[in-house]
């Protein structure tokens, strides 16, 4: 996140170019509409215009919108400018946007004096609007970082401090609360995640009837659970069937609750369910008009509260307010609403999101403003002198908000993790490599050690294939070559499909299932010899000599950087990598007589001696650094980490090893930014919000905000520090239970 104390000084320093250039992302980034950039003085003085069509329907006589950003103290006469020598262009503007560095006192006044002078509706957004919307989403904070840092970036170097010692700005109290409460709980929510999937799945189910034969299969019951809450993909596949079971079935607990209907696969509500469905939504439903009803009374008790049309449209703007805030700043409203502790700062961001909700009204400007101060009226009212009826509401969308936190349905988790994975050094383990040749043949969307890898290097992580690690690959198809031609060749063609689960080598494994149940569009392996050629010469590999096209082969395909051993050697202690090689030869009991057991010993202490030694290298230690250990080595070898525990009890507990269900459950699995915030927008207002928060147990509620009352009393740099100690605690977790497993998952 970044610290808003910044950017005013930010805006004050940097260049015109700049802020030109960060204005029209900005911008971008804050409209519905497509926003196209036109810039120069060529296109009548607009920095760009909203295409109210498609994007490629953007004729400049159609444009009726546009964009000024100006760093110009003089911002009346700039508007008058511009106004002007758009329409000396032949352009017919109807509003016009200006975006200033400058803070302008009076914006309702000075809007409705220039709208009315210049017979277009005129909006201009300051320096406030830019600092309280800062960290509305990634393309802003990207746009800050490449175009308005840069101008203060001397804050961040005072002397000769490097730049290890830089900090990211990620102080959010819900990151850290999230942080916090995934450490804490490393037996998994598994009780709440299977009640959560039975409100989902009959949430799925409520268009079908029974009478009219309207039916959902699975497929459509996940795609419409994944649509409205897109971590729960995370989840929901390893749990529907035995849901959908256990729903379905007669002595299910409390009745069974959807029908399914066995010959065509597919399931609906039956009419026990659906009425009282039915009862629960007429529940909630009344709940929130009887919200509505307290806004109307504020409105109907003020002296000015405008023609009787217009009080619809205010309600439901104090509403979309109320979702957006809980959207922005969940964790304080929550607090207010359990506690009742006034927040100057909460209601004054509350202002901010009217302002934008109310600037999206398709009304003229004078009855913008009008609503702006009657919705301001009504939410004080709410926050400060709140009915009882609002408490409850406040308090039912405040439970809501606290599930969608612990399932990572949270805008600000998913881009803390899409971030956390571009700092990634990852050195990667040759049960991972391994894993991922076996997935060749399978379907894209199943090749989940592939795209996990792809996932990381489009997110800017390096990956690490290292000397030794291609030498044990090597080691690994070659030992499976010869058991082959040993144990199988010869009954190849007699072997059944029903057999394969029980083979033991996985790459023999996946050979067969390709063979013997291939994936729809894959292409089949004609032969055992033609399925090793795939990722090396197969004779070469046979006769121990075909490393290198090994590795330029896994380096190429899944993007690694390669190390040679002399690189993984430099700087190490020699003393305590003998030392750390015989603790693990010790432990790995079945290569203990074996000449590979010395190999395969020293490989991996030099492995965890290397990331230890990237780390000091490249400054990872900092205090300043805002993610954590960057340098990790992906593997699931637990015995290794046994035998490390003085090495890693040397280094003040600093862990070295990363599994890969936490890439899976938290980067790899996780859904796109933009899904998530759609998601707010969608759950908030309907009664799937309301009926989810009934899922929460009262206990993990009051945890959540036991956590968030500690935490939003500490200063931000206190927040920074906590994020980046659990972060690398939840990185370097052994033990933890993860909704979705690695064997699961492959």
């Amino acid at each position: 996140m970044i610290d808003m104390r910044i950017v005013p000084l930010a805006l004050e320093k940097v260049g015109t170019g700049d802020f030109e250039r960060f204005g029209q992302a900005f911008y971008g980034a804050l409209q519905d509409r497509e926003f196209v950039p036109l810039g120069g003085m060529h296109d009548g003085g607009a920095e760009g215009y909203d295409a109210l069509i498609d994007p490629e329907v953007f004729a400049d006589e159609a444009a009726t919108r546009f964009l000024q950003v100006s760093k110009q103290k003089t911002f009346r006469a700039k508007i008058r400018q511009t106004v002007k020598r758009l329409r000396e262009y032949g352009r017919k503007p109807e509003v016009m946007t200006y975006l200033t560095s400058e803070v302008i006192p009076d914006l309702d006044s000075e809007e409705k004096s220039l709208t009315r002078e210049l017979g277009c509706r005129v909006s201009i957004r300051d320096g406030n609007f830019i600092t309280v919307n800062i960290n509305a989403g990634p393309t802003i904070q990207a746009a800050f970082a490449s175009y308005l840092e840069p101008s203060v970036d001397y804050l961040y170097k005072p002397g000769t401090a490097s730049i290890g010692s830089r900090t990211g700005g990620y102080s959010d109290p819900a990151l850290a609360v999230f942080l916090r409460q995934e450490v804490e709980h490393r037996r998994g929510r598994g009780d709440l995640l299977e009640t959560v999937a039975d409100s989902l799945i009959l949430w799925s189910l409520s268009d079908t009837d029974p009478d009219k034969r309207v039916l959902f299969d699975k497929a459509e019951i996940l795609s419409r659970i994944e649509r409205a809450l897109p971590t729960a993909r995370q989840f929901i596949r390893g749990v529907i069937d035995r849901r959908l079971a256990i729903l379905s079935a007669k002595d299910a607990p409390g009745g069974r609750q959807i029908r399914a209907y066995r010959k065509e696969q597919a399931y609906c509500l039956p009419f026990e369910t659906r009425r009282i469905v039915a009862a629960e939504n007429a529940e909630d439903d009344l709940l929130k008009l009887q919200v509505s009803c307290v806004f109307e009374d504020r409105l109907a008790a003020l002296a000015d509260s405008g023609p009787e049309w217009l009080r619809p449209i205010v309600v439901a703007a104090c509403h979309e307010t109320l979702e957006r805030t809980f959207e922005r700043q969940g964790l304080q409203v929550a607090l207010y609403a359990t506690d009742g502790a006034q927040d100057d700062e909460l209601y004054t961001d509350v202002a901010a999101l009217l302002t934008d909700v109310v600037d999206a009204l398709d009304l003229q400007p004078e009855q913008r403003s009008l609503v702006r101060r009657l919705c301001t009226t009504v939410l004080r009212g709410t926050f400060y002198l709140g009915a009882e009826v609002e408490r409850r509401y406040l308090q039912k969308l405040s439970r809501t908000y606290v599930l969608l936190l612990l399932l990572r349905n949270e805008p600000r988790v998913v881009e803390y993790f899409k971030s956390v994975a571009s700092s990634f050094r990852l050195y990667i383990g040759t049960d991972l490599i391994v894993r991922a040749l076996s997935e060749h043949h399978l379907a894209p969307e199943n090749q989940v050690t592939v795209n996990m890898f792809n996932v990381l290097t489009s997110a800017g992580a390096e990956l690490i294939l290292t000397e030794k690690t291609v030498e044990e690959v090597a080691t690994h198809l070659r030992r499976q070559i010869l058991e082959f031609e040993n144990h199988y060749e010869v009954l190849e063609t007699r072997i059944p499909l029903e057999l394969v689960e029980y083979f033991d080598r996985l790459l023999i494994r996946a050979y067969f299932y390709s063979r013997l149940a291939p994936a729809e569009g894959a292409a089949i392996p004609r032969s055992w010899r033609a399925y090793i050629s795939q990722f090396a010469n197969f004779g070469d590999i046979r006769a121990d000599r075909g490393d290198k096209e090994l590795g330029a082969y896994l380096t190429r395909k899944f993007v690694m950087a390669y190390e040679t051993t002399d690189q993984m050697l430099q700087g190490i202690d020699t003393d305590e990598l003998e030392e750390l090689t015989q603790r693990l030869h010790g432990l790995k009991s079945k290569f203990r007589d074996r000449p590979e057991g010395d190999v395969l010993a020293y490989n991996d202490a030099l492995h965890v001696l290397r990331v230890y030694r990237r780390r000091q290298t490249t400054g990872e230690e900092s205090p300043g650094n805002p993610f954590g250990f960057q340098t990790w080595w992906l593997t699931q070898d637990g015995k290794v980490r046994r035998a490390a525990a003085p090495s890693v009890a040397k280094r003040h507990g600093a862990r070295f090893m990363m599994r890969p269900e936490f890439l899976l459950n938290y980067i790899s699995l996780a859904p796109e930014h933009a899904e998530v915030v759609q998601s707010y927008r969608s759950i908030f207002p309907s009664a799937l919000g309301v009926r989810l928060s009934a899922r929460l147990s009262t206990e993990a509620f009051e945890g959540v905000l036991a956590d968030a009352a500690e935490i939003v009393e500490v200063e931000p740099a206190r927040a920074e520090a906590m994020i980046a100690t659990l972060t690398d605690r939840l990185k370097g977790d052994q033990l933890k239970i993860y909704e979705t497993s690695w064997d699961e998952a492959v």
